[in-house]
């Protein structure tokens, strides 16, 4: 059974059911949850002058709060009475992505269906298997839930 099951979270209409889903996963396993937030790291913002008005290091910190505060509230609402870990990471998705599911040693990876591009788990396998030698990337599984839609008749 999965007991440390990674979600890395994404704007994405099908995160609810995929939330829906580890919360099942979680329960019935015992298992401990790690919601993850992968974000590109930011430029510095310019005025029209050139001056640097807004730091990296500030959009940063300003992005891990707003961000940190998305998780719980997601946490509470979706994931109730199921042990949740926060995380904000900066960088390249699939990289990111892979190198958390090897820190936290996690068992599964669960994503929602995403049609708009291609799914990264075989990057993040990849990327873990390359990062990390010392344990076969393939050791964790990556599960890809999307919600079921009645297609409407004509």
């Amino acid at each position: 059974m999965a007991k440390r099951i990674l979600v890395p979270v994404e704007r994405a209409k099908e995160m609810q059911f995929a939330l829906r889903v580890v919360r099942l996963i979680a329960l019935e396993s015992g298992g401990v949850v790690r919601l993850l937030a992968v974000i590109p790291i930011p430029e510095p913002v310019c005025d029209r002058r050139g001056y640097v008005v807004l730091t990296t290091d500030q959009q940063i910190d300003r992005l891990s709060l707003a961000t940190l505060d998305e998780l719980r509230r997601m946490a509470a609402v979706d994931l109730d009475g199921v042990p949740v870990e926060t995380s904000v990471i900066f960088g390249d998705r699939a990289v990111e992505i892979g190198v958390e599911a090897e820190c936290f040693n996690a068992d599964l990876v669960v994503m929602p269906f995403s049609s708009r591009r291609p799914s990264p788990a075989a990057v993040i396998r990849q990327m873990a298997r390359r990062l990390f030698t010392g344990r076969s990337a393939a050791e964790f599984d990556v599960l890809r839930v999307s919600a079921l839609r009645a297609e409407p008749t004509a």
